[in-house]
């Protein structure tokens, strides 16, 4: 096995080895965030290209020469030893040189790997810490800013992670994984174009299965979900003899890809794939539920939401969950899995903003509708314009009544071309309320004909839209 150092990239003038990607590479980049309409599937993250290892070639302005190498303090660690024993590893080398700014940052970055992992967000809040003493030691320095970009994007910082990639890329110009940063929040900002112009500089620089499945979820949100299930094939494929965590990441994009775009079948043994490779996998669990449940195997639905909830009760499995659970007669267990994701907010402000989409839909949808909800979905709106925002606030103005300003709303959803089930069904909604029947049934039939994209309460709703009128 190989050891390596703190995965960093080199100042410029710095001299560099390349390497294959290790576990390393697993920086904390989004949740998978695939489809826009579904509001992110939290915490679970996209690979980045591998920074790789440096020792730097000239004294860094204001950095005490015993940590300027990060080979110099405490040895080096395995990056593809288990997670826990890595977070061990670093966090005795923090303890024992409080000054290695660089440890501090590979601590951060093992942190942020928990998150991912585990839908943990008071790891990311451990890791911003790590992050905040390591900055305290050498202000402004672009790899611990780059860092920090990963990780606020993780928890849907999305300006703080561009500002923190632009800062990155005016030191370093052409580095990977603030250009990786750069694209996908352009994506969850509703900027398809600056992400395309970031990932083609990525391409000169570090093409790779990182880059394809970012194209995916690019081609996705601009209307193309077959190209984006080309793209996330191939992604998987190039990925198969690399580390298994990351194997197992790319057969969950891919089988998420081919769900959104309504193709249960591959769906299902891309998640079957990943779940293989690591059975407590919250995507794949969430996503195999939701083909279950288009199948008609409700049962196997609620054991693997159950399962997932377990491990992560986080609020969009709850509320599937409840759904479920309403649609098949257990009263009591809706309930009470409604009153956990009700509960959500008042765990921390963090996931009060990860899952504020999430949690303003599952109001919507239950019963919940009123103008402060709408004026939250609105505020979200202006920082985060992207075809979800613009959906969630037609439907957030449909439950209240306000259909004219909905249309308006909804046609803005779809202006970006993306073909989502769920936009797509509350658009057919919206012109059923405003006396377009015939545009509105034709709407929610493709939508419902998009199977498995299409979420159990969604899926009900809209066949007694079409039954309805």
């Amino acid at each position: 096995m190989t050891a390596s150092t703190t995965p960093i990239q080199a100042e410029p003038g710095s001299t560099v080895a390349r390497r294959r990607p290790g576990r390393s590479a697993l920086i904390v980049l989004a949740a998978l965030a695939v489809a826009a309409a579904s509001f992110a599937l939290a915490p679970l993250l996209r690979p980045a290209p591998t920074p790789v290892p440096v020792r730097p070639a000239v004294p860094l302005p204001g950095v005490p020469a015993t940590v300027a190498d990060p080979t110099t303090v405490g040895g080096a660690v395995d990056d593809r030893l288990p997670l826990d024993q890595r977070i061990a590893f670093w966090a005795k080398r923090v303890q024992a040189h409080p000054d290695d700014f660089l440890s501090l940052v590979q601590l951060a970055t093992v942190d942020a790997e928990r998150g991912r992992l585990t839908a943990d967000l008071g790891a990311y809040d451990a890791a911003l810490t790590m992050i905040g003493r390591s900055l305290a030691i050498v202000p402004r320095y672009p790899l611990t800013i780059r860092a920090r970009a990963s990780i606020r994007f993780a928890i849907h910082d999305f300006t703080g992670a561009e500002a923190d990639a632009k800062a990155v890329l005016a030191k370093i110009p052409g580095d990977s994984t603030a250009l990786s940063v750069l694209g996908d929040t352009a994506i969850e900002l509703g900027r398809p174009a600056d992400a395309a112009v970031a990932f083609d500089e990525l391409a000169s620089t570090a093409p790779g299965p990182w880059l394809d499945v970012r194209r995916a979820r690019l081609t996705y949100a601009t209307g193309h979900p077959a190209d984006a299930v080309a793209l996330a094939r191939r992604a998987q494929a190039a990925a198969a003899t690399e580390d298994p965590v990351d194997a197992g990441f790319y057969a969950f994009a891919l089988g998420e890809f081919a769900r959104l775009g309504g193709d249960g079948s591959t769906a299902r043994t891309a998640y079957d794939a990943a779940l293989a490779i690591r059975p407590g996998d919250l995507g794949a669990l969430v996503g195999l539920a939701r083909v279950d449940a288009a199948d008609g195997r409700t049962a196997d639905a609620i054991a693997g939401l159950r399962h997932a909830a377990a491990i992560a009760p986080q609020p969009e499995t709850l509320a599937l969950l409840a759904d479920l659970e309403t649609l098949n007669g257990d009263a009591a267990a809706a309930q009470a899995d409604e009153a956990t994701v009700r509960l959500t907010r008042q765990l921390s402000q963090l996931a009060g903003s990860v899952y504020d989409r999430q949690l303003d839909l599952f109001e919507l949808d239950h019963g919940g509708a009123t103008p402060a909800i709408l004026a939250d979905v609105q505020a979200a709106l202006a920082v985060r314009p992207d075809p979800a925002g613009h959906d969630i606030v037609a439907w957030a103005l449909h439950r209240l009544g306000r259909d004219d300003e909905a249309s308006v709303e909804s046609g803005l959803a779809r202006a970006s071309g993306i073909v989502d089930a769920r936009i797509i069904y509350h658009a057919g909604a919206i012109a059923i309320a405003r006396g377009d029947v015939a545009g509105g049934r034709a709407l929610v039939q493709q939508a419902l004909a998009l199977g498995p994209a299409l979420d159990p309460l969604d899926r009900s709703a809209a066949e007694g839209l079409i039954a309805g009128s």
